[in-house]
Parts: structure tokens; sequence; C-alpha cells
């Protein structure tokens, strides 16, 4: 296996005058280039019906209890998930941080964004010490309506979402003091719909990512399955597992978009719901066994670190770190984990439906973590059964006439007026990065690439129809030019 769009320019502003002090060391950035493993708390900026202290009183009481926890690194700040009329993220993390004494990484999310406020976010942040970034082209909007064309497609949100390898661009040009990360989603399990998340993580990569982090998930196999992406690649940045803890309400949803493109199967599924049917300590401990176990896992899998997301009290983290020392502790082999890890879960599969894609063959394999030689596909291969439909042939061979350096200015005008995108907002590096194919036809309007939040057999999270991608996807397979899909933004 080989392994968009920027918004329009706003007019010029006085510059901010930030009040930066980056002499010193990133604990974070410290911990990670040194090979240590790494801890984070993930804490979620509330919405904003009430004021942010009150709001925050949980959140910040897990954050004084982290700084007295040595296991705890640092935090993870949330920025607009779920809920996109949420408190502003850095004054946030600013309180958090400081009620940690440790440091922050926080999220800044392109959902209902545009290029000044993740300037003015990025410039906040970076005036409040924050220099850890994760840019993220968020979940669906709670504001996006569905409204749908005369084909029945949802319509894109007018404020849009501002992609990731844009942000991370952004983020480059901004200043040299920050530590960018940007998210993957290894829980895929339609072939077309992990080749493009591999993709897009390498264009990020290229774009100036410094880490990577995870969706939240629980097959091991598809956390092993990154890493032997990235082995394979002989990629080494580092990476951290998002490690997910449900509250009981929270199980019941799993097959009602809990989160977008967090899947279970459904063995898992009623795995889940039997512990949570006995008496509430019990559930509660067969879940923080899982939450050590898949620790342990990740650390000798070669993962750089963890992102705990679920944790909602300051008991509730005592009894999670201490799941996880105790993991820590008994399993330093990976054949021993492995064998606890399928006794646990009674070797049930927690692939979502019987043909589940994989990419690589003998995953969680008790002889060895690591990858090896001829375990999965080659670079350049295309994913399986994947054929561009015939007018997207046709107008990617327009386009092309009409880009070509030889095309007189009547013809280029020409093939634009035939592709409809005389006034579109992606008739540049948009339309050049899709082959002629408009990313308006994406609900979220994305250019440079799938989002995570797919469905488990590829369907777009708005349900009406595969993902925009896949025809993109189709497109340079064909060509012979998957290569193109994992390269940084020419409109960079």
């Amino acid at each position: 296996m080989s392994s968009f769009s920027e918004q329009p320019p706003v007019p010029a502003r006085p510059p901010i005058q930030l009040k930066m002090n980056f002499s010193g060391e990133n604990p974070l950035a410290a911990a990670l280039r040194a090979g240590r493993f790494v801890t984070l708390l993930e804490l979620n900026t509330p919405p904003a019906a009430q004021p942010l202290e009150a709001a925050l009183a949980p959140a910040v009481a897990l954050a004084r209890r982290s700084a007295a926890a040595p296991e705890i690194t640092g935090l993870a700040v949330t920025d607009r998930l779920k809920a996109e009329e949420s408190h502003d993220p850095v004054a946030a993390a600013a309180l958090l941080g400081e009620a940690a004494g440790k440091p922050v990484l926080m999220t800044l999310s392109g959902k209902g964004s545009t290029r000044e406020r993740l300037r003015d976010v990025l410039a906040r942040a970076a005036s409040h010490g924050i220099r850890n970034i994760l840019a993220v082209s968020g979940d669906r909007s709670d504001k996006h309506e569905v409204v749908r064309d005369v084909l029945g497609r949802p319509r894109p949100y007018p404020p849009g979402y501002f992609d990731s390898p844009a942000a991370l661009g952004l983020i480059r040009s901004f200043t040299t003091g920050l530590y960018a990360g940007a998210g993957v989603n290894p829980f895929k399990y339609h072939p077309a719909d992990q080749y493009l998340q591999y993709f897009k993580m390498l264009r990020k990569l290229h774009g100036g990512a410094q880490f990577l982090v995870t969706h939240a998930g629980w097959d091991m196999k598809k956390y092993q399955e990154l890493q032997w992406f990235l082995q394979m690649r002989e990629i080494s940045w580092p990476v951290l597992a998002r490690i997910p803890l449900l509250a009981p309400g929270e199980i019941e949803r799993i097959h009602e978009r809990w989160q977008p493109g967090v899947h279970a199967s459904r063995r898992f599924y009623a795995m889940l719901q039997r512990e949570s049917s006995l008496n509430p300590a019990q559930g509660l401990a067969a879940q923080l066994t899982r939450v050590g176990l898949q620790v342990a896992g990740c650390k000798l899998l070669g993962y750089s670190g963890v992102q705990l997301t679920g944790i909602r009290d300051v008991p509730l983290l005592e009894m999670a770190l201490a799941k996880i020392r105790e993991a820590l502790g008994q399993f330093r082999a990976w054949p021993d984990w492995v064998a606890a890890w399928n006794e646990f879960h009674n070797f049930i599969e927690f692939a979502p439906y019987s043909s589940s894609f994989y990419a690589f063959g003998g995953l969680l394999a008790p002889e060895s973590p690591y990858y090896r030689e001829g375990a999965g596909p080659a670079k350049g291969a295309a994913p399986p059964g994947l054929r561009p439909r015939g007018r997207d042939r046709l107008r990617a061979r327009v386009f092309q006439i009409g880009q070509a350096d030889w095309t007189p200015p009547w013809l280029h005008r020409t093939t634009q007026t035939l592709l409809g995108c005389h006034h579109c907002p992606h008739a540049g590096c948009g339309l050049e990065l899709c082959y002629g194919l408009c990313p308006e036809q994406c609900p979220k309007g994305l250019a440079s690439g799938a989002c995570g939040g797919s469905f488990p057999d590829g369907t777009c999270e708005f349900g009406h129809a595969p993902c925009f991608h896949h025809r993109v996807l189709a497109l340079a397979a064909a060509r012979h030019e998957l290569d193109r899909l994992e390269e940084g933004l020419p409109c960079d």
C-alpha cells in the first residue's frame, strides 16, 4: 500500500502582538522525541451554555489531581467536540494547564472555522504558552442541517470545515515555536476507507505534522495495522493511541453513532452490555481491566504513549491509573499480552462485519508485534475492486486538458464552463487535488482527503452515499498515481 483545499484568503489585518516565551523546553515534545512513554488525560472544552469556570469545575479537579500523578505527562484539551457552540479552547486549556502545572495538547478544530478563526486561536494559544497543537478537520457539526440538492445529496455546510492539512500549513507559517500533530483513524473496515486514511495521514506528515493521535477504538488488530504500515514505510514519528472508557449511557449509544468513526462488532457490543448489566462496580472493573490491557498492548506495539478519554472524576482517574500501572508491570512480553487479551475477550472478533478489511495478515500473532517483510500490500498497490465511473474519467480528462500548459485561455475558460466550476470555491487547488471532481460533493467540502467519520461499509457519515473520496481514489488508482494522494498540498 502506498500510501486540499485552502479557504479563500482573508483581508490583511494588523499584526497581533504576542507575549510568546518559547525559550524553555517543551516537556511533551521533549518526552516524545526522547522515546519516553507518555500518558495524556483528555478533558473536554464544555458547551457554552454555562459560565466557563462552573462548567469546567470537574475537569479542573481532574487537572489538579493529575499534578500529583507522575504517570500523567500532560493534558489533552478538545475543541468543539460534538457541539460547535463550545467555550473558547484557549481559555479552557489555559485554566486546566495552570491547575495541572503540566503541558497541554490543545485541539484546533476546523469545524465551522475560517482561516481567521484559526489564526486568532493560534495567536492566543501562543500568548498563553500553549505550544502543542493537534489539528483536526472536526466531526459533523450539530449546526449542519442536512439540506439536500435535487439529486438527494447533502449540501455543504456554509461555514465549512477547515481541513487539517491546510490547518497544518497555517500552523507551519504562523510560528516555529509550535509542536503540531494530526489525527488518523485506523478503525476503517472498507478497503478504500483505510487506504484513504493512510494516504491522508502521509499528506499530513508531509504538511508539517510532527506526531499523530489515533481515533478511539478497541480493535487491537487495527492499532497494530497502523504501526505496521508506518514500519513498512519506515516512518518513525511519534504516535499516541487514544484509549476510550465508556460511561454507562455511552455503551447503549455505540450503534447510534456515539462518536463518528468509532465502531464495535455486535459480539463486542453484547460483551459491553453484559458487563454493564452486572452491578456497577463489576462492570466498571471490566472496563478498567480492558483499558489497562490496551495501554500495555499499545506500548508493546511501539506506540509513543496513550491519550485517555472518558475519565469523568478523580476516583475514576485513580482506579484507571492503578489498572494501567498493574498492566504495564505485568505484561512485558508480547506473547503473554496476546494470550491475556484473547482470554479476557474470549477470542471474539472486534471487526463490525465478517468481510472487514485488514491491510496485513498475521495481526495479533504471538510471535512478534513488529512488521514482517511481505505481510501486506506493496507500495503503490490499489484497493481491491476499485474502478472509476465512466463520467468521472471523462470529467478528469476534460479537467486535465483545461489545466495543460499548452491550453489557450479560451479553451481553459470553456473547460471550466463545462465542469460548472466558474464560481466554485475549489476551482483551483481543490479540483486539482480531486482530478476535476468538485469537492462540494463532499458534505464537509473536504478536498484534501476523507474525514474519519464514515460508517464501516464506507458510507459517508451523512448516510447518503459512499464517501466522495472513493471516487478520487479510483481515478488515482486507474492512472497509477496513488502517490499523489500522499503528497503535500500543491497550493500550500
